[in-house]
């Protein structure tokens, strides 16, 4: 994705004057000069019309680059505006996996007829690709490697990178095969430099390659390249065999999409709202979430109606609810994302997960200590009444306890349940701190409250 961070209002308007004015050589010279993810972020900020015209400015190749950096929603639209035959030709600058990601976004049909017009060979390699899963390592990798025979010498070897040099674009490693194409070795580019031609490949390679399965995970795959600090990796099929590479730029888009998702999942908004603009569309994403949270608000009302005796002996402890639910809402919420985003990460695998509860609950035991005795103490010279100060306390520190334990919970659960965390925690940590946060806090003021009697 374009960093939005890149262009400044200054360039939007410069080129917004230069659409204007219909000058093309001014726009081709500026655009010349900037990087592909600059231009992208220059279109967004363009409306539709002013966008297809800057657009018609590029060659094939810079379009393709162009197009892969631009976020989803104006991307889109960009493409429902493209007839196929532009779309076409940008397609056959592309990467495998970037032209299949682009032609999934389409419409079936109008993807087939651009798939039928491109060369065989791409079309081909599309074609391979569109069956796998979005975010599978299948749907993520390129077709576009360079590997050799495990009996094939250096020179081979330096030959064929030379050969496929067009198509691969940067060379990372050269993987080594065996007569079935099945994943043997790996050999890196200094190796090759530094010995003789005829040396045969079987003696440079290193054998323990770390590889995927083309069906895995998108975020174990970022698990994998993190963990043994690769710059690619390749793709296996069930047999072992060779069939694609996934680079690390692709790892660092999987990275911040994963991110983006999960913290607008726990959110309860859709990833691409920052970059949509149809109120309808965005509307449509929230609302579900919105109500959800109204009718769990509902059950939290009926629990304060139980306790109607209580508040209307001291009605200031009304006063208290905002800090008790506010605190225990925090409280969720910092474990929750911790354990979500540890998850999906792999800093935090379900093998210690028991350990990171218990840190998770330790943790919540001293912030609701500290905050319980400053909250009592407040209550207490607030109402002259520093009994009652420490009930509401313990009150806190329960909440504060049972919503960093749920926070840090509730993600596992629904991980063992295979649920995405990032989608269920949000609405499940809310509802359950308030009804029984209310809960805790009007139960332990009643008991309070009749023992006086």
């Amino acid at each position: 994705m374009s960093d939005t961070g890149s262009i400044n209002e200054r360039q939007i308007d410069q080129f917004k004057d230069l659409v204007k004015e219909g000058n093309k050589d001014a726009l081709k010279t500026l655009i010349k000069e900037m990087a592909p993810a600059d231009v992208a972020d220059l279109l967004e900020h363009l409306d539709l019309e002013e966008r297809l015209f800057v657009f018609d400015l590029l060659e094939p190749e810079g379009a393709a680059d162009v197009i892969v950096e631009m976020q989803a929603p104006a991307q889109g639209r960009l493409l429902e505006s493209l007839d196929n035959e532009v779309l076409s030709d940008i397609v056959e600058e592309m990467d495998s996996d970037d032209a299949a990601d682009l032609l999934g976004d389409l419409p079936e049909d109008r993807a087939r007829q651009i798939i039928d017009s491109v060369d065989d060979d791409i079309s081909r390699d599309i074609e391979k690709l569109l069956p796998y899963r979005e975010d599978s390592a299948g749907g993520i990798m390129a077709l576009e490697f360079v590997a050799v025979n495990a009996d094939a010498d250096v020179q081979d070897a330096i030959d064929t990178i030379r050969h496929k040099k067009e198509d691969v674009g940067r060379v990372y490693s050269v993987w080594v095969v065996d007569g079935f194409g099945r994943l043997v070795g790996m050999v890196a580019l200094t190796e090759l430099v530094l010995h003789n031609s005829e040396t045969k490949i079987s003696e440079i390679m290193e054998q323990d390659v770390v590889s995927v399965t083309v069906d895995a995970d998108q975020e174990e795959v970022v698990r994998m390249v993190k963990k043994y600090d690769l710059v690619s990796i390749p793709v296996v099929d069930s047999k072992n065999r060779l069939i694609g590479r996934i680079t690390h730029d692709d790892i660092v888009d999987v990275m911040d999409e994963e991110a983006d998702e999960d913290m607008s999942l726990i959110a309860g908004i859709m990833p691409q709202d920052i970059a949509e603009v149809a109120p309808i569309v965005i509307s449509r994403a929230r609302l579900p979430w919105l109500l959800g949270a109204m009718f769990g608000e509902l059950v939290a009302a009926f629990v304060i109606s139980r306790f109607e005796v209580s508040l209307t002996k001291v009605v200031a402890l009304a006063f208290f609810f905002p800090v008790i639910m506010a605190m225990g809402g925090n409280s969720g919420t910092q474990a929750a994302i911790v354990v979500v985003r540890g998850l999906a990460t792999g800093d935090i695998s379900m093998v210690k997960i028991w350990k990171r509860l218990w840190v998770e609950l330790r943790v919540a035991i001293i912030n609701g200590f500290i905050c319980g005795t400053i909250l009592a103490l407040v209550v207490g010279t607030w109402l002259s009444d520093f009994p009652l100060g420490v009930i509401v306390g313990i009150a806190l520190v329960t909440v504060i306890m049972f919503s960093g334990f749920a926070g840090s919970a509730i993600p596992v659960i629904l991980n063992k349940l295979k649920v995405d965390p990032a989608l269920g925690t949000g609405p499940f940590v809310a509802t359950s701190n308030d009804v029984l946060g209310v809960f805790i806090y009007l139960g332990l003021i009643t008991l309070f409250l009749w023992g006086r009697q």
